[in-house]
C-alpha cells in the first residue's frame, strides 16, 4: 500500500506533500567510503514512500507499514526507532526554516530491513525531499546527501560515509554511479548489456549501530595514523610494512586494495567486460571474509554456491555481518542459477535484481 493510502487510513485526510528515493547495492567498494575512497554502488527497483501532513503543535505522529504507530514530540531524545530519523530530518530543515514544527507522516517499503541495501539513507532522503518541499525550500541533492549522514551520525548513531545517502539522491536505475567520497566527483555509468546483477539475502540479518561497524572505522583510522596520511585513500600496498599490529595491517590491506579493485571496476564496467569485472568481485569478498573480517558463514555459503553454479562473481554486499550478497551473472543463465543457490542455501532468498533499463 503506498504512504498515501496509509495516511489517509491513519489519519483521515489526505497528505500535503508525499516524495520517495530508492535503496542503493554496492557492486563494489565496501567500507572505502569512510575512507575518503572509491565506491560503485546503484540503486534498486525497491524504494521507501513518505506523506507527510503539518501540525500546529511540535508533535510527531507516525504510522509505518512495517514498524507500526508511534508518537513523539520534535525535541525528544533519541529512542532507537525510526522517528529517530524523523526527528533528525526535521531538526536539519528547522536549521533552514524555523518555522518547521510537527508533522503527521506515513511511511511506506518496498525495502527489506537489516540487508545492506540502505533503506536508512532511502528514508532519510525522501524525507527530506518532502519536508523541503513542504517548507519551499531548494536544496541540491548533494547538500541533500550530507545532511542525511548528518541524520545518521547525530540519530541514528552510526558513523557511515557518505555514499548511500549519495547514490540514494543522485543515482538513476540501471546505472552504477562512481563515487570519489573525497571530493564528492561522480559518473553514472550504464550497467552490462548482457549481464545482471542478482542480489540474495542469506537469510541472516543484522543491525548496523549494533554490528562491529564502528569498531572497522575505528581501526582504519588507525592504520591512516600510523601511516601518517588523512585516511587510507591516499595509501598504497608498499605502506602496510609499516604497521606492526597485524589485525590493524589487515585492515588496511582490504581498504587499500579495495580502492584499487573499485576503479579497475569502473574501467571494465565502462568496457562492457564482465568476466574481469566479476573476477574482482570475488577477490573483494575474500578480502572482506579475511582481511576486514565482515563476512559471516551464510554470505560466504552463498559466494561458495554462485561459484559453482557459473557465476562471473559474487560478494557480500553493505556493511557485512548479514544481509545481501551481489552476483554477477549472464542474463540467459540467471533463473538457473538462482535455482541453484537457493537450493544449496535454503535460509537464503531473492530479493531483487539490477539491470540495465531496455530504454537506456
Amino acid at each position: 500500500m503506498s504512504s498515501s493510502k496509509i495516511f489517509q487510513s491513519y489519519f483521515h485526510k489526505d497528505p500535503t506533500m508525499t516524495s520517495s528515493a530508492h535503496g542503493r547495492l554496492n557492486l563494489i567498494g565496501e567500507h572505502t567510503d569512510y575512507n575518503n575512497g572509491f565506491v560503485l554502488p546503484s540503486l534498486i527497483p525497491q524504494s521507501i514512500e513518505v506523506s507527510i501532513g503539518v501540525r500546529e503543535d511540535d508533535d510527531i505522529v507516525g504510522i509505518s507499514d512495517k514498524f507500526g504507530a508511534l508518537r513523539s514530540k520534535t525535541f525528544s531524545s533519541n529512542n532507537g526507532t525510526w522517528l529517530d530519523f524523523v526527528r533528525g530530518a526535521i531538526y536539519f530543515i528547522q536549521q533552514l526554516s524555523p518555522s518547521m514544527r510537527g508533522i503527521d507522516i506515513a511511511v511506506s517499503s518496498t525495502m527489506p530491513n537489516d540487508s545492506g541495501l540502505s533503506s536508512s539513507a532511502a528514508l532519510e532522503i525522501a524525507l527530506l525531499r518532502t519536508l523541503a518541499r513542504l517548507q519551499g525550500l531548494s536544496i541540491s541533492s548533494y547538500e541533500m546527501a550530507k545532511i542525511g549522514q548528518q541524520i545518521e551520525h547525530q540519530f541514528a548513531g552510526t558513523q557511515c560515509g557518505i555514499m548511500d545517502q549519495m547514490v540514494s539522491a543522485n543515482g538513476q536505475l540501471g546505472e552504477a554511479f562512481f563515487l570519489d567520497c573525497e571530493n564528492l566527483q561522480s559518473k553514472s555509468i550504464p550497467i552490462f548489456l548482457n549481464h545482471s546483477f542478482v542480489v540474495i539475502h542469506c537469510g541472516s540479518k543484522r543491525k548496523l549501530s549494533q554490528s562491529k561497524y564502528n569498531e572497522r572505522k575505528n581501526e582504519s583510522i588507525t592504520a591512516s595514523h600510523i601511516l601518517n596520511v588523512p585516511s587510507l585513500r591516499h595509501a598504497s600496498i608498499n605502506h602496510l610494512s609499516q604497521i606492526q599490529d597485524p589485525i590493524i595491517q589487515k585492515r588496511a590491506k582490504h581498504i587499500i586494495s579495495e580502492n584499487d579493485r573499485v576503479i579497475k571496476a569502473s574501467s571494465y564496467l565502462e568496457n562492457n567486460d564482465a568476466k574481469s569485472f566479476g573476477e574482482l568481485m570475488f577477490l573483494s569478498h575474500h578480502s572482506m571474509r579475511d582481511d576486514y573480517e565482515i563476512s559471516s558463514d551464510e554470505l560466504n555459503q552463498i559466494v561458495e554456491s554462485a561459484q559453482k553454479n557459473d557465476a562471473l562473481g559474487a560478494r557480500l554486499t553493505g556493511a557485512g555481518f548479514g544481509g545481501c550478497a551481489v552476483i554477477l551473472s549472464h542474463n540467459d543463465k540467471i533463473e538457473s542459477m538462482k535455482k541453484s543457490i537457493l537450493s544449496e542455501c535454503p535460509q537464503a532468498y531473492w530479493v531483487t535484481t539490477i539491470s540495465r533499463k531496455l530504454n537506456s
